[in-house]
């Protein structure tokens, strides 16, 4: 739901306890989205547990689609420190990729409430959460880039395919985990032989 109230303002032109505020309520969604799924949160207590009025929460935030893009994009920041902390195992290109693609499956695996957000993320309406969330739908192509130099944007691409198909297809039930494993080592197999 997009509510009535004016456009939220832009993060970099807030006041620093506004910015603070902001973060807090985002910190607090992540916490939520950490042990639920989305569609159990409701904006109601994410604003209760933050200690901010719902009215501010959407001066911040115009919709709950909004606010869960920034808890997205928290999540995926933190993800792309802790990948960029530990360089990738292997010495070839291939063994990298595969290092990082499964690290990358694995964040999802533990915690896959974050991939369904992402699903629902990816065909939002709300033009405000759809401006936070599509630069952040690169993670799989950002993975790669880090982990082999002079990766070819086809094998990125092709990949990245792979890897959104069997998530999507695990997080329906309509196939086990190391099937999306599986998947990601013959692509890479095909694409990249040793």
């Amino acid at each position: 739901m997009v509510t009535d109230v004016p456009d939220p303002a832009a993060p970099e032109s807030l006041r620093k306890d506004q910015r603070e505020r902001r973060a807090r309520i985002v910190r607090t969604g992540l916490r939520a989205l950490s042990g639920s799924d989305y569609d159990k949160i409701k904006v109601s207590d994410v604003a209760r547990d933050a200690e901010v009025a719902l009215g501010t929460l959407y001066r911040y935030f115009s919709s709950k689609e909004h606010l869960f893009a920034a808890v997205f994009a928290e999540w995926q920041d933190d993800l792309r420190r802790g990948l960029g902390r530990a360089a990738p195992a292997g010495g070839t290109e291939g063994e990298r990729l595969r290092s990082v693609l499964h690290a990358t499956v694995r964040a999802f695996q533990t915690q896959p409430q974050f991939y369904r957000l992402m699903i629902v993320l990816q065909t939002t309406d709300d033009p405000r959460a759809a401006e936070i969330y599509t630069p952040l739908d690169t993670l799989f192509a950002d993975v790669m880039r880090a982990a082999a130099d002079d990766v070819d944007e086809t094998v990125v691409s092709t990949l990245r395919a792979v890897a959104d198909q069997g998530l999507r297809a695990w997080i329906r039930g309509r196939l086990p985990i190391e099937a999306v494993y599986q998947g990601i080592d013959d692509t890479l197999g095909l694409i990249l032989p040793r």
